[in-house]
């Protein structure tokens, strides 16, 4: 059997412990809120405020620090810091499962989790990429679909789990359950995640002559205009989508909904945002076009769908708002999705991965603020149509984002080609 036999197999084997990683450890950190209502239960003294810092910190923190997880990637491999960050959630819910104290669960689960969660999907990403690089266009597009189809299953597997295992024991226990099966995960996952039968050379096995002036080169392309542009279309997507996601639930809630029905359309939206990064690469396969424009698409389609259901939702038929609600997640799909394939469009071919890790601290970032900034809001006014109206005007500055990157791009391609003839 040639290498590159081996190699395709053997990727099928890496896009499964990729996709059941996210499953299980990344899914588990999305569907905490589950963890967080047991506690609001249990104890009245904690406040709202800490409660939602431990879990966003959880969720979206390590996504700050991607820059230290390519580094420790390149310098000790992908196995070794994928095998590390698995064992560190499994000690964080050991530890956390054993404190009294809930002030102490933003050290023991939620700085510690939340950097391994995202070493955990960031190492995903790269290791899927050298594998299946992105001139292998249809086959990469497909793959970085699948795998990132783990977040919203995992997010519905183990909500799930979560909520039926605190129902027959107390969280602590429910914890520790989970540390056990995420240690088994680890020694079966850990060994398969390897750079071996990879065609690419990694990065940390590179020792390249580089100049200075090649250095100032590349400097200047990753903060030229176009990818600072696009970034911020990056960060207010994200904000959007969150601000929305966040208080989709509270927002129903607040206008009558009945809490199962809330929880129902929360889901329908979830399964909807799976289907849709499924769907990706048939869309590309059946209408060829460069995946930059799917951006500004997702966006303004996004804008429409929360539009219809801004204004659904106060009529007499608002039980037809879950029709653009669900329709909605083909932004969040696309967004999150494409980050690494597109990279490879933005930046120098050999800065793939480093325009990928700036997708990632601007993708937390907008996770974070975005919340935040539609909650300053809604402290402001009082009234839940501010959570709607943010998030419609974050979606219109990335629509312009990405628009004016596109036509920057072009521009920049049309001059270049004009001096080579």
């Amino acid at each position: 059997m040639d290498f590159d036999t081996i190699r395709n197999h053997y990727g099928i084997l890496i896009v499964l412990s990729t996709f059941i990683s996210r499953i299980i450890f990344n899914g588990f950190c999305w569907s905490y809120g589950t963890v967080i209502a047991q506690l609001k239960k249990q104890h009245l003294n904690i406040s709202d405020t800490e409660l939602s810092l431990i879990g966003s910190i959880g969720q979206s923190f390590g996504g700050l620090l991607a820059p230290l997880i390519l580094f420790l990637a390149r310098r000790y491999g992908y196995q070794l810091t994928f095998i590390c960050s698995l064992l560190t959630c499994v000690i964080s819910l050991f530890i956390s499962s054993l404190i009294h104290n809930l002030h102490w669960l933003l050290i023991t689960y939620s700085l510690p989790y939340g950097f391994a969660n995202a070493a955990i999907f960031i190492l995903g990403t790269l290791i899927c990429g050298h594998y299946y690089p992105v001139n292998q266009h249809i086959k990469h597009i497909s793959i970085m679909c699948i795998i990132s189809t783990g977040f919203p299953i995992g997010y519905h597997i183990m909500s799930a789990w979560v909520f039926s295992s605190i129902e027959k024991n107390e969280w602590q226990v429910m914890k520790r359950h989970l540390a056990f099966i995420e240690l088994i995960a680890t020694c079966i996952l850990g060994p398969i995640f390897t750079m071996k039968y990879s065609s690419d050379i990694p990065l940390e096995y590179q020792r390249p002559s580089i100049t200075v002036t090649q250095n100032n080169n590349n400097r200047k392309s990753r903060f030229s205009l176009p990818i600072i542009v696009w970034l911020i279309g990056i960060f207010t997507t994200m904000s959007a989508v969150n601000n929305f996601l966040l208080h989709l639930e509270s927002y129903l809630k607040y206008l009558g909904f009945p809490s199962a029905r809330a929880d129902l359309w929360f889901r329908l939206h979830g399964l909807f945002d799976a289907l849709f990064r499924l769907s990706i690469p048939l869309l590309i396969h059946l209408y060829p076009i460069n995946i930059i424009y799917l951006f500004p698409t997702c966006v303004f389609t996004g804008f429409i769908f929360l539009l219809l259901a801004f204004g659904l939702l106060y009529t007499s038929i608002n039980a037809l708002a879950i029709l653009p609600i669900v329709l909605f997640s083909f932004t969040s799909a696309v967004t999150t999705s494409l980050q690494y394939t597109v990279s490879n469009q933005l930046f120098d071919k050999d800065e793939t991965e480093q325009g990928y890790i700036y997708h990632v601290i601007i993708t937390s970032l907008g996770l974070i603020l975005g919340p935040i900034i539609g909650g300053l809001f809604l402290d402001l006014t009082g009234n839940y149509k501010s959570i709607m109206l943010i998030s419609l005007m974050f979606l219109l500055i990335s629509f312009i984002s990405f628009s004016l990157t596109i036509l920057l791009s072009n521009k920049k391609e049309e001059t270049h080609q004009s001096e080579q003839n």
